[in-house]
């Protein structure tokens, strides 16, 4: 078995010294409570396909990474050898503000890009969890979103092309650069989401959208669940086109000073416009038993984004359990009526029927007991087509549950493309759904 120090030392030998992190560097690449033998950074493709070739030869895993903020979703695993990280591969490799699209390397974080793109007064509508670390290409490998997908979908909508490197070193692209760009098979939509399975994603031409003038929040409080989910599903459905409607338990925002079930609505576009969709909307919440409605001033606009924006992010370090839940969204309130767990907080993207449970837990916890409750609550999501994934969780939860759920028929075809693109299983082995 190949020790941590030759590892880097025959890595070094492709991508330089510099470019290995050091023990004391490495925090942000663990997960499950283990740290890879290597996290090595290299600064451009021919280099990742040197890394892929050196490890199919030695026999070696390789675990693909941006900033290293979504490497604990995933079932229990062995150690990771090599972690390959992007962050290196940072630049805007083509920007055309008139067509409303660019094309960056998959290291670039979020939060720079965005700040690119804002000198021509336009934005990536994905306001993911870590937004403020997060990188392109993991955001693309895992297909996180925000509450913003109401509006503008998640990265499968927004992503029109990529460049991946497969694990035999060979380079790929799909897609292209403009929206309708699609003959054939849309390759594009089989790398995003699968968690870095399939190839090492290295560049990603995606759809922009211009930034809106103005931004507004109405929030409405309710006295149950029920109440709450029906009302902003009315907003959802009406003419005013809210660009989100969420709601929040166990959490409680300004103005309102107790813990009954608040509806976040978000507005954006020009001042007029607003007006009118505010208007239009506090007189639909007033018809729709709220105790109370108030449009929320700048000063508390961001902090309240900040709170549903970050809501599914989780300390590394953290034993809280998140779980997110999909289904119809008309069933959303019947399912967390029946939800039978002591769940501290929760938060619901009304229009697209995700749900998200946080669950803290303590040195007290019984982690089967909290197995089957999950495994209960699957089994009832899966009753309405829906699905739950634990995304966060300690490892003494993960030995008593799989975090994915089934996926049914479908495992044997996910099997089969996993070995075509991946014959080796060198890519992130044993932590996708059933063990890919």
């Amino acid at each position: 078995m190949q020790t941590s120090g030759s590892l880097m030392n025959e890595l070094s030998q492709i991508v330089g010294q510099s470019a290995i992190l050091s023990d004391a560097e490495s925090s942000d690449y663990s997960y499950d409570g283990k740290v890879p033998k290597t996290i090595v950074l290299p600064a451009s493709v021919g280099e990742i396909q040197d890394i892929l070739h050196y490890a199919s030869e030695k026999g070696l895993s390789v675990m693909p990474a941006g900033a290293g903020t979504k490497l604990g979703i995933g079932n229990l695993a062995s150690p990771t050898d090599i972690v390959l990280a992007t962050t290196q591969l940072s630049k805007v490799v083509e920007y055309e503000p008139a067509d409303l699209t660019v094309t960056i390397e998959a290291g670039m974080k979020l939060a720079d890009l965005q700040k690119e793109l804002a000198q021509h007064r336009q934005f990536l509508p994905l306001i993911p969890p870590y937004s403020d670390k997060c990188t392109i290409g993991g955001i693309v490998a895992t297909n996180v979103s925000g509450p913003l997908r109401l509006r503008y979908g998640t990265a499968r909508n927004l992503a029109l092309g990529m460049q991946v490197v497969h694990a035999s070193g060979t380079v790929v692209k799909s897609g292209g650069k403009v929206v309708k760009n699609v003959a054939g098979y849309d390759l594009n939509k089989l790398y995003i989401g699968s968690y870095g399975t399939l190839g090492i994603i290295t560049e990603v031409t995606l759809k922009l959208a211009p930034l809106p003038v103005k931004e507004t929040i109405i929030a409405a409080q309710f006295q149950n669940i029920h109440d709450a989910v029906q009302a902003g599903l009315k907003v959802v459905r009406s003419q005013s086109l809210p660009s989100y409607s969420n709601l929040l338990v166990g959490n409680p925002i300004e103005p309102f000073k107790d813990n009954k079930p608040i509806v976040i609505i978000g507005f954006a576009g020009d001042p007029e416009t607003i007006s009118w969709q505010l208007k239009t909307t506090r007189s639909l919440l007033e018809q729709n038993n709220t105790i109370g409605v108030h449009i929320i001033d700048e000063e508390m606009n961001q902090s309240i984004k900040n709170a549903i924006w970050e809501f599914p992010a989780a300390e590394k370090k953290s034993k809280d359990i998140l779980v997110k839940v999909n289904l119809k969204r008309t069933d959303l309130a019947n399912f967390v009526e029946q939800t039978q767990i002591d769940i501290c907080e929760m938060m619901a993207l009304i229009g697209n029927g995700v749900l998200y449970l946080k669950i803290h837990t303590d040195a007290d916890t019984d982690y089967q007991k909290l197995a089957n409750t999950l495994s209960q609550l699957r089994q009832h999501a899966e009753v309405t087509n829906g699905n739950l994934i634990i995304e966060n969780a300690p490892p003494d939860l993960k030995r008593q549950i799989d975090i994915w759920g089934s996926i049914g028929n479908t495992l044997k075809l996910m099997k089969q493309v996993k070995v075509k693109f991946d014959k080796t299983c060198l890519l992130n082995p044993g932590r996708f759904v059933s063990g890919i």
